[in-house]
């Protein structure tokens, strides 16, 4: 088996343990690759992002750890980028991208509270709630749709290697509290945001970080959704979003298993020659 998992967090931003922890537990479990992506900078003030003095420091630590411990373990440098509504990705200098090995796009902002304070989609149901009412007059519809035109200019305009956790929005949606996937203008959103995703080139993640941490019970994006984006061949990996030492490898094998039974054939793996497809029966 090869294992992999370009989508950790370290002490850094949110994540629980630190760089050298999370690196030591991808040894112990057997990864071969490994990408640091911790929560890049945002232009206003969070207690979960990597604040803007850190962002040196972050880069030269994930230099020393490649210095300390490539002989045991590919290790590759990237951050996770916002793209906010408004703002996109320019918060981000384009230098400091171009100085990575790849970056994980992902949209978590979607709008201001009425206080001025920007919401995310992941926090927790009753911020979502306040959210929607407060930005979109209770309607979440409209709220959704406008995630999934964020997700898809993303594509187009930030193109990152990865796009994470397509439908986060999901996450506080138990018992279809806020929508209902099956519903037509649900999917419509999705298959137009999908076309912007091939179109811009990115590789969808697969990310059991919502079923490690208990915010879910399945993983992004949801099984219809992989489907939808094997039948238009937009290639995929699949990655941990890990916070924790234990997250590092969350059911990587059942994430392969689970896409080989939906139809996918092959994943996308960055090594030590930059991003190549590999047949999930070899990396199995």
């Amino acid at each position: 088996m090869i294992k992999f998992n370009y989508h950790s967090h370290t002490t850094y931003c949110d994540g629980i343990n630190t760089m050298e922890e999370m690196v030591e537990s991808a040894i112990e479990k057997g990864l071969k690759y490994y990408g640091i992506s911790s929560h890049a900078p945002v232009p206003f003030e969070t207690d979960w992002t990597m604040p803007s003095d850190k962002l040196e420091s972050y880069l030269a630590e994930v230099d020393r750890i490649k210095g300390k411990y490539g002989d045991r373990i590919n290790i590759f440098k990237g951050l996770e980028i916002d793209y906010i509504p408004g703002i996109g990705a320019m918060h981000i200098d384009r230098g400091i991208i171009e100085g990575l090995d790849y970056i994980v796009g992902s949209v978590h902002y979607l709008a201001h509270f009425d206080n001025g304070v920007m919401w995310t989609v992941d926090y927790n149901r009753d911020e979502l709630e306040q959210g929607i009412k407060e930005s979109f007059g209770g309607n979440t519809r409209e709220a959704v749709e406008f995630y999934y035109k964020c997700v898809g200019d993303m594509a187009l305009e930030l193109k990152p290697d990865i796009l994470g956790h397509l439908d986060l929005i999901k996450k506080s949606n138990s018992g279809n509290y806020f929508f209902d996937e099956k519903e037509k203008w649900y999917v419509d959103a999705i298959m137009d945001c999908l076309g912007k995703i091939k179109e811009g080139g990115s590789i969808v993640e697969v990310n059991s970080g919502g079923k490690a941490r208990g915010y879910t019970t399945e993983y992004y994006p949801s099984d219809w959704i992989i489907s939808e984006m094997i039948k238009v061949d937009i290639p995929m990996t699949v990655s941990g979003d890990s916070h924790t030492v234990e997250g590092v490898d969350y059911e990587f094998e059942e994430m392969l298993e689970k896409l080989r039974e939906l139809g996918c054939e092959k994943v996308k793996l960055l090594t030590e020659n930059g991003w190549e497809d590999m047949d999930i029966r070899e990396v199995l």
